[in-house]
């Protein structure tokens, strides 16, 4: 069967029939003590939320998390989305091994994004840092590291949740970065565009994106903080004569991005260039997060759902025309 019908094109009342991936399945019970389905079906252009009332035993037996599937149903409106009641789930025969039509991809272009943080890394007037950043982003990409940082999602749901999304969450608060430094007095700019390329580089290994996303046993034990630190201290200690300091710097910058105990940082931001890379982190992840939410209101809705990240709906800033 040939994938024809996308996330994006569903409508309220339309039947369904098409393939998707699994990117979550659970059984569960109702309030009448009856078992059904939830699943997270999604494609490159979306997620959708599906449901499966009716023999959801024996269908739930069919297929696993990470399986392409073939999807029949009826695209119904719930607390003002589009969902999917699903009568039938079958596994695609032969098994899809090609993943990539199934998963969301960054806008901007992977090998665009490349050439621009190249380009960053290609001012840097430290040698030092020019080393690090020159060993940890090689071009062209031959490294493990290099290859999967350029493929990473910046986050499994809550931002940047597309391949590549790392990578352009990285180029933009390095943008952004290099704005700031020539604005403020007092910046270490060669410092703050190090910290900003390297701060999420621990999301390589603490995410996986070889199916639907999720975190890795080591991501959800150690965290992509303390995983980053810990790569960039491996990679200076093969670099002669790396200077202590400017390493002690660059993983306080990295351990602090997330700006606060409670938030995951196990250090606050304690410099100028810390502080100025967790508010600019902080900002491109919110603003492309809202954007997001904005991006998958029905048409004619101006408020989102309860958003998480956010702690509180969001408005869209449109008004009906008269």
């Amino acid at each position: 069967m040939q994938k024809t019908r996308f996330v994006k094109d569903l409508k309220e009342g339309e039947p369904v029939r098409d393939l998707f991936l699994v990117a979550n399945k659970a059984l569960l019970t109702s309030n009448a003590g009856k078992p059904y389905l939830t699943l997270q079906l999604r494609d490159r252009t979306g997620q959708i939320e599906a449901r499966v009332w009716d023999r959801a035993e024996e269908i739930g037996k069919r297929f696993d998390r990470d399986d392409v599937v073939e999807v029949g149903g009826t695209a119904i409106a719930y607390q003002g989305r589009v969902q999917l009641k699903v009568h039938d789930v079958r596994k695609e025969e032969g098994g899809t091994k090609d993943l990539s039509g199934y998963l969301p991809v960054t806008k901007k272009g992977i090998e665009p994004l490349w050439k621009t943080l190249q380009e960053y890394i290609g001012g840097v007037k430290d040698k030092d840092l020019a080393r690090l950043l020159a060993a940890v982003f090689p071009d062209p990409p031959e490294t493990d590291v290099a290859r999967r940082f350029r493929q990473a999602p910046g986050g499994k749901s809550m931002h940047h949740d597309y391949i590549g999304g790392l990578l352009e969450h990285t180029v933009s608060v390095a943008g952004i970065c290099r704005m700031l430094s020539a604005h403020y007095e007092g910046v270490d700019a060669d410092l703050l565009l190090a910290g900003a390329l390297l701060h999420d580089i621990g999301k390589v290994h603490e995410l996986s994106y070889e199916g639907a996303f999720d975190y890795t046993d080591e991501g959800r034990l150690l965290g992509h903080l303390y995983m980053g630190t810990e790569y960039v201290s491996r990679v200076c200690a093969d670099l002669p004569g790396f200077p202590p300091e400017k390493i002690m710097l660059v993983k306080h910058i990295i351990l602090s991005h997330h700006g606060e105990l409670e938030f995951g940082s196990p250090k606050r931001p304690k410099t100028l260039e810390a502080i100025l890379l967790h508010h600019v982190e902080n900002m491109d992840a919110k603003v492309t997060a809202f954007g997001d939410a904005i991006a998958e209101l029905r048409e004619g809705a101006r408020w989102t759902d309860y958003q998480r990240m956010f702690e509180r709906y969001l408005f869209s800033g449109k008004f009906p025309k008269e």
